[in-house]
């Protein structure tokens, strides 16, 4: 018919979401044949209307309360709660997982020593005046520190994790899987799921004589980026990664299909 169907939910519950819908699984939540996706598109990035909007507490750029929740109707934890209520060791794995961030230990225990923090502008503060830098690396070290709060705040790699699983068995054979992914954290993992048929391996299964029994062929061996253009008229897609798979005949892995 040409219409769109719009299913606000989050990549967990996607799944769900589909069969709810008619759309995706087959009879008891396997998947039908006839009923798999062409394709699926992911699009990792951050609303712009929730980063720009300060009572979201997204961005340093504006002073906001330490929220972070991209549905704030769902859900408990917020920055502030991890910010203010976690031991300095827990806060410090938050950097260093989500961040990658080389000084997570001391700024988290600058961070437990400023308590209690209450403000987006409290938070940046705190962290530029932790440790010594050029101004450019104090502000890309807020930034991480932002980054990885958002990121345990919303589960992001819990979700994504799920999503990257289950594609295979959404997608019917010679459909596409395409992902925009915005840091290394997300693109290394779906490189690894294009390689190798999940997100925590290189090597894909072969069978007895070589051959690659992995789920996805990769049809961009290296990411694709924004173009000088697209840039300049947009820039924050500077940052985006894309890359694209096809649905291989090779049955999806367990973990995906159940």
């Amino acid at each position: 018919s040409g219409a769109a169907t719009l299913l606000q939910t989050s990549f967990v519950r996607f799944p769900a979401a589909l069969s709810r819908a008619g759309v995706g699984v087959g009879a008891g939540g396997a998947p039908g044949e006839g009923a798999r996706l062409s394709g699926v598109l992911l699009d990792l990035g951050v609303s712009s209307h929730q980063i720009d909007e300060a009572s979201r507490g997204f961005s340093m750029r504006f002073e906001g309360p330490l929220d972070m929740r991209m549905d704030q109707a769902s859900g408990e934890l917020t920055a502030a709660t991890i910010l203010n209520e976690w031991s300095a060791a827990e806060i410090a794995d938050v950097l260093w997982r989500h961040g990658e961030e080389r000084l997570s230990r001391p700024l988290s225990r600058a961070l437990v020593a400023a308590r209690p923090l209450r403000s987006t502008a409290q938070l940046a503060s705190v962290v530029k005046a932790a440790q010594p830098g050029a101004p450019k690396e104090l502000t890309k070290r807020a930034a991480r520190v932002f980054q990885a709060l958002r990121i345990e705040v919303n589960a992001e790699m819990d979700e994504l994790e799920a999503i990257l699983a289950a594609a295979a068995s959404l997608v019917r054979p010679g459909g596409r899987l395409a992902v925009m992914s915005y840091h290394s954290l997300e693109d290394r993992r779906v490189k690894r799921l294009l390689r190798s048929g999940a997100t925590g391996g290189d090597s894909p299964p072969r069978d007895f004589y070589g051959n690659s029994l992995a789920p996805w062929t990769p049809l961009t061996r290296q990411p694709v980026f924004a173009s000088d253009a697209e840039i300049e008229a947009n820039p924050r897609a500077r940052s985006v990664r894309l890359r694209v798979g096809e649905r291989s005949s090779h049955p999806a892995p367990e973990a995906a299909a159940g």
